[in-house]
C-alpha cells in the first residue's frame, strides 16, 4: 500500500509535533526534513529522557520518592489535624470559661487534656537531632520518663472515652462544612447528617478527580501553548519571507526604477547646465563683439601705442635721472650739503630777483616824467 503525497508531506509535521511534545525542544518541519539522522537520534532519546529533561531512571526514583513523601505527609497531616483540633477544643473551653463559665467536670476535663497535650508535645522536643536514626535525646530523657511524671496518666482511658466522640463530632462538622463549601454551587444546604457524611467520605475521590481534571487541562494548555508557539514561529518565518520578498520587489521595481530615473534626471540637468554655460559664453562673446568694433579696436590700438610710447619715454627719463643721481652720489658725503646750499642760494637769488623786479616796477612810473631832462645823464 503506497502513501499519498499529502501523507508524506504531513510526516515531518507529525514527527516535529511528537518530538516537541516528548522532549523539551522546538523543531520545525524544515528541521525534521533537513536533519533525518538527528531526528532518529532524538527518537532514540525519547526512550531515556522524559519531557522535563530528566532521565527515565531518575523519573522512576522521583516517583517513588514522591509516593513515600505522600504517605509520610498523609500521616503527618492526620496527626496535625488531631493536634490542631485538640488545641482548638482547649481554646473553646477557655473562651467559654471566660464568657459564660463551664462546669467543674468540663474544667477538670480541660485541665487533664491540656496537661496530657503538654506531655505529648514534650516527647517531640526530646528528639532534637535532625538525624532520624540518632538515639540521643534532650538531657538523656526518654518518652517513658516524661509519661511517668504525668499526674493524669491514670485518667487516660476515661479521657479517651470522652475525647474521641467529641473529636469525631467536631471532625464530622468540619467535613460537612467542606462538603457544603465544595458543593455550594450545585448541592442544596439542607442535607441530612448521613448524606453529608457520605458525601464527605466521597470528597477525597472528588478532589482527586478534580485534580486529575486540572492536570489534564494543564496538559491541554501546554499542548495548546506549544501549538501556539509553533504557529507563532510559522507566522514569523512567513513574515520574514514576505518581508524579504517585499524588499526584493522594492529594490527591483521601485528603487531600481527610481535609480534609473535619478540617473536620467541627473544627466539631463548636466546637459542643461552645459547648454546654459555655452549660452553665457555666447552672450559674452556677442557683447565683446558689439563693444569692440573695427574702429574701436583701431582707436584702442593707437591709444595703446601712445601709452606704450609715453611709458618708454618715462622709462628713459627715469634712467637718465638715475644716472644723474648716481653721478651726484659719486661726489661724496658732502653732496647733500651742496644740494642744500644750492637750494638756499637759488631761493635767495629768486627772492632778490623778485625784489629787484618789484623795485623796478615801482621806479618806472616816477622816472618817466624826467626822462627828457636826465635821460642821458642817467645812462
Amino acid at each position: 500500500m503506497f502513501s499519498s503525497p499529502q501523507d508524506e508531506q504531513q510526516l515531518p509535521r507529525k514527527d516535529a509535533e511528537t518530538l516537541n511534545s516528548v522532549l523539551p525542544i522546538h523543531l520545525s518541519e524544515k528541521d525534521v526534513e533537513g536533519n533525518p539522522d538527528f531526528v532518529n537520534l532524538l527518537q532514540q532519546l525519547t526512550r531515556f529522557v522524559m519531557p522535563d529533561g530528566a532521565s527515565t531512571d531518575t523519573h522512576k526514583d522521583f516517583q517513588q520518592a514522591e509516593e513515600a513523601l505522600r504517605l509520610e505527609k498523609h500521616n503527618w497531616l492526620l496527626s496535625h489535624i488531631l493536634h490542631r483540633e485538640i488545641q482548638e477544643m482547649i481554646l473553646d473551653y477557655n473562651l467559654r470559661a471566660h464568657e459564660t463559665g463551664i462546669s467543674s467536670a468540663e474544667k477538670e476535663f480541660r485541665d487533664i487534656l491540656e496537661q496530657c497535650m503538654n506531655c505529648a508535645e514534650v516527647k517531640d522536643y526530646l528528639f532534637f537531632n535532625p538525624d532520624p536514626s540518632s538515639k540521643i535525646t534532650l538531657l538523656g530523657l526518654q518518652p517513658d520518663d516524661v509519661q511517668g511524671h504525668n499526674p493524669f496518666k491514670r485518667h487516660l482511658q476515661s479521657l479517651q472515652q470522652k475525647l474521641i466522640p467529641e473529636l469525631e463530632d467536631r471532625l464530622r462538622q468540619r467535613c460537612e462544612n467542606l462538603v457544603s463549601l465544595y458543593h455550594s454551587s450545585s448541592a442544596p444546604a439542607t442535607d441530612s447528617g448521613e448524606l453529608a457524611l457520605a458525601k464527605a467520605s466521597q470528597l477525597p475521590a472528588l478532589v482527586e478527580r478534580s485534580l486529575r481534571t486540572l492536570e489534564e487541562e494543564k496538559k491541554q494548555l501546554k499542548m495548546t501553548r506549544a501549538k501556539r508557539e509553533k504557529q507563532f514561529w510559522l507566522y514569523f518565518e512567513t513574515l520574514l519571507a514576505s518581508l524579504g520578498l517585499l524588499e526584493k520587489m522594492v529594490n527591483e521595481y521601485r528603487l531600481g526604477k527610481q535609480s534609473q530615473n535619478n540617473t536620467i534626471t541627473t544627466e539631463w540637468l548636466v546637459a542643461r547646465c552645459d547648454a546654459m554655460c555655452l549660452k553665457i559664453k555666447y552672450v559674452e562673446m556677442q557683447i565683446l563683439c558689439d563693444t569692440y568694433t573695427a574702429e574701436t579696436v583701431g582707436a584702442l590700438q593707437r591709444i595703446s601705442q601712445h601709452l606704450s610710447d609715453k611709458h618708454d619715454a618715462s622709462e628713459k627719463d627715469l634712467h637718465r635721472v638715475n644716472l644723474a643721481l648716481e653721478a651726484y652720489s659719486a661726489v661724496g658725503s658732502g653732496f647733500s650739503e651742496l644740494v642744500d646750499e644750492y637750494g638756499r642760494l637759488k631761493n635767495e637769488l629768486e627772492n632778490k630777483q623778485w625784489a629787484l623786479n618789484e623795485f623796478q616796477s615801482v621806479q618806472e612810473p616816477s622816472g618817466s616824467g624826467n626822462k627828457p631832462v636826465g635821460s642821458k645823464h642817467t645812462k
